[in-house]
């Protein structure tokens, strides 16, 4: 079973830590993002790059949480939670604790099964996978999630989770609907009815 409220802490620690990992990473390219998409220009550079950076966070931690539901309603093999890490310890004996390669797997997995093809789309590639999941950033969703069973969690849930983690005077503040381009796990949660 899962506790709304322990989902929330561990990604909370996520996006605090991919915040101060990431907040210069990539400007370069961010600023060739901007410049090329003409859009939100008369957002100050330095607070559109900001804006970036956490959609991009956000958009990781719906696929994160999209993942480990598939997971643990058996649509996709284990990877992430603990049924996942205990196969992958057995598998794999010099590589232990890179959940990162885990993560990366997953996401492969995810978007080539035929049986749950909607799912291309929300985790299709964007700008905002710029960033990569490391191993300290993989470390925190395994330690934090690995044994939190998702399978019963409804769509409402997810709503309170990410409300919670992006409220609606920040969504009204930042205008993510707006701000350059879609980001496809984020917007499918946003979007649950």
């Amino acid at each position: 079973m899962y506790e709304i409220q322990d989902i929330i802490e561990t990604l909370e620690k996520f996006i605090k830590t991919f915040i101060i990992k990431y907040e210069y990473e990539n400007i370069g390219i961010i600023k060739k993002f901007r410049i090329d998409s003409r859009k939100n220009l008369e957002i100050d550079e330095r607070k559109w790059c900001r804006l970036f950076l956490r959609k991009s966070c956000l958009n990781y931690c719906c696929k994160i949480i999209l993942l480990r539901v598939f997971e643990d309603k058996g649509k996709i093999k284990s990877k992430l939670n603990s049924e996942g890490i205990a196969v992958w310890n057995k598998l794999v004996k010099n590589i232990k604790d890179r959940y990162d390669k885990l993560y990366d797997i997953a996401i492969i997995d995810i978007t080539n099964d035929e049986d749950i093809t909607f799912l291309k789309s929300v985790f299709a590639e964007s700008d905002y996978d710029i960033y990569e999941i490391d191993k300290e950033l993989a470390s925190i969703i395994v330690h934090g999630l690995s044994n939190i069973d998702l399978k019963d969690i409804t769509n409402e849930d997810l709503k309170i989770i990410f409300r919670t983690l992006y409220p609606l005077d920040e969504r009204e503040e930042y205008g993510f609907n707006d701000f350059y381009k879609k980001a496809p796990a984020l917007d499918y949660i946003l979007s649950l009815e």
